[in-house]
Parts: structure tokens; sequence; C-alpha cells
């Protein structure tokens, strides 16, 4: 998005938070016929763009929910006002946005981006007797800490690349052999990557290697070094959207070309990845949370096709992907947890977000005792022709898998 065009959105963003009435309403969870939602969010530093995404997600739910009347809560219907707060993609100062919030009286939490900011969140959430719905926070490990109060709407870290993985065994041919895995060093990212070889060697393929680099970096070239004289048929990263880009633009100067290709997490199925890399980004896979071709349906945003439509008119023109869509489930996730438990307060905000099993737009939200949804499965994408298309599940898919030798 052009800087002009998040500046526009930010502002849209303060003046909806601020129409909501005075200060002193503002510190409140809810007060007369408003609903707050706080949300630390990533709006600059290493995952600025992707925050911004999930930004636009939340916003589009908060925008649904108004325009259909607000939040149903016994006789009352709310407004629903999302309150946001710069983290500057640092997990300590998201901790310190939510006690803050905590301090207004803002028990009600939509998650940051990524895994660590969340991880970060769901103790104070749980300190603070808050609730969070978790966007973005899909690393399995926050989940094992025994927390009550936070759940995930995304599918799990682990499935991240053992979704492509499984595209590839069941579609590829001639079938790869040997894959090498690349990931940043952040903790989501080393769950996908030990998560992902772990499956590759359980269908048969060899894993030739596992390289490291720093998170946010945009030179990957030493790893890319190290496993050029591998030769791997597949190359498969598990990175965030500068690490992903770096890596197919690198990976040409170096002269690393994979016979299968590359599969990435998270970067392909974002608008920069194919703007940032043109042609090179051509028969690259990418996992997804999301599509526009997910089945399901719910009262908010209708279908997956409705949510389409309804971001492109919000946001001119633009097609959504997944990091929006999930941050829209979230919202409505804890949007239904109050609508279900009659009241804002938190802790029957949270036994009705554990009893949550509805389907929606984004697929089913229905979680486990420790807060995560296994019941959504994550899909496979392909840049093809400039655009990314569903290609697995075959159920949902909208093109065939293109793969080296089958062109």
């Amino acid at each position: 998005m052009h800087a002009k065009q998040m500046t526009a959105l930010a502002a849209a963003a303060t003046l909806m938070v601020a129409g909501c009435g005075s200060k002193g309403e503002r510190e409140a969870s809810d007060s007369g016929n408003t609903l707050k939602f706080g949300a630390s969010m990533s709006l600059t530093g290493s995952l600025a763009r992707e925050g911004g995404l999930t930004k636009e997600g939340y916003q589009l739910c908060q925008q649904a929910v108004n325009a259909k009347g607000g939040v149903q809560v016994g006789g009352k219907r709310l407004k629903l006002a999302i309150q946001y707060q710069d983290d500057t993609s640092k997990p300590d100062t998201a901790a310190q946005l939510v006690d803050q919030f905590n301090d207004k009286g803002v028990k009600l939490i939509l998650g940051p981006y990524g895994s660590a900011t969340t991880e970060a969140a769901a103790a104070v959430i749980e300190r603070n007797g808050q609730v969070m719905a978790d966007s973005s926070g899909a690393d399995d490990k926050i989940f094992q800490k025994g927390y009550k109060r936070t759940f995930a709407a995304l599918s799990p870290a682990h499935s991240y690349a053992a979704s492509m993985i499984q595209a590839i065994a069941e579609m590829a041919q001639p079938k790869p052999a040997t894959m090498a895995f690349l990931s940043a060093d952040d903790g989501f990212s080393k769950t996908v990557a030990e998560t992902g070889a772990a499956e590759a060697k359980r269908l048969g393929f060899k894993v030739v290697a596992t390289e490291f680099f720093p998170n946010g970096t945009s030179d990957v070239s030493s790893a890319l070094t190290k496993i050029k004289s591998l030769k791997p048929d597949v190359i498969v990263g598990s990175v965030h959207v500068v690490e992903g880009i770096a890596i197919i633009k690198q990976a040409k100067e170096l002269g690393v070309t994979p016979s299968g290709g590359f599969a990435e997490t998270v970067a392909p199925p974002t608008p920069d990845f194919a703007k940032a890399l043109g042609a090179d980004a051509e028969g690259v896979l990418g996992s997804t949370q999301w599509t526009d071709k997910t089945v399901g349906k719910d009262k908010w945003m209708g279908t997956a096709a409705d949510y389409k439509t309804t971001f492109g008119a919000a946001f001119g023109g633009r097609a959504p992907e997944y990091h929006g869509a999930e941050a829209t489930a979230a919202c409505i996730a804890l949007v239904d947890a109050v609508e279900k438990a009659g009241s804002t307060d938190a802790d029957k905000v949270r036994d009705a977000l554990a009893a949550l099993d509805e389907p929606t737009f984004f697929g089913p939200l229905k979680f486990t005792a420790q807060g995560q949804n296994l019941t959504k499965t994550m899909q496979v994408i392909q840049v093809q022709d400039g655009k990314p298309v569903a290609v697995w599940p075959k159920d949902i898919a909208e093109a065939k898998m293109v793969w080296p030798g089958t062109k």
C-alpha cells in the first residue's frame, strides 16, 4: 500500500475511534452504546507491512458489524470501536500496550501481528484477566504454556510448510526427491521449518539442509551459498515478506536454481511479492490461511467471495489476502463471543470463546482446550500470471499446479 493510502486509513481509523465519545467514555471496555476492543499493532518497524494488512482486516470487521446495527448485548446494540496503538513490531512494547489497555478498562483485545508479539501479549492477557482473539500468532509454542485466555482464529504454525509439502507430494510430476529449508531465526519461523522438515521426511523426501538467517534481513546470500552445491530439487522458505522476496532475488543472482522451484510461507500471497519480483515470482508456491474460494459463511461478512467484494469496495479495488482475512475472522470470533455471552464481562466472553463452534467466511472457528483452531485447513497458492491462485486442496483449487516439466 502507498504511504498516502496508509496515512488516509490511519486517519480514518482515528476518526472512527475519536467519534465514539469523550475521553472519559473511551476509558471503559464498553460505555453507553459503544463496545471497545483494544489492538496493539505493528504499524511501524520490521513488521509494519503485515501489521498494516492486519489492521485493514480489523477495520473491515468494524465496518461490517456496525453496518448491520452493531453487537447485540442483552437488550442493547453496541457499536464496535477498535482502539489501536503502535507496538513498533516489538514484543515488549506490545505487552506494555496490552497492560495500558487493561488500566483503561479495556478487557477485550484483538491480537497484534506475529507470534513473538502475540506471545508477549498473551502472558499479560492471562495475568490481567483480559481475553484475546489472536489473528496472526501461529507458533504452537504459545499454546503450550497453559494459557486459558488467548484463542487463535488461524491455523497453527505446524501447518504452514507442511501444507505445501503435502501439495507437492500429491500433485508434483515428476515428483522431486530432495528439499532444503531456509528459515528466519524467529520462533514462528523456526517452528514452521522444523515441523515442515519433519513432514517432508515423513512423506519420503530427503532434507539435505536447514539453514537459518536473521529475522527481518534482506540479505540471505550466505544461506543460499551454503546450499547451492547440494542442488536441492525444492527450496522451502520459512519467512515473512522481506525475507521471502530476498530469497528469490538473491537465488537468481547467485545461480541457485532448484529444478522444482521455490515454496515459501507468508510472502507469496501478499500483493508486494509479485510486484517486487515480477516474472521471477512465477511458479512460486505459498501457504495461505485463506483464499476467496474458502468454504464457509457468517452473518457479518457472508461468504469468502462476499468478503472479496466488500474488501475491494473498502480499499480501492484491491484484492484481499489472508492477513486481512484472518484479522477479520479473529474480530468476528470476539464479536460472536460477546453476543453469545450476552455480556462484555471478560470471564463470560472467555467462556463463550472457548465454546465457539461457528462457520465463517474464513472457515470454521472452533478452539481446542489450549486455544488453537485445528479444524481449519491451510491452503496452497501458486503465483501464476502475476497473481496468487489457489491450487490445493484440489476441491477448492481454481487452477492446476504448474510444475517444471509439465508445462
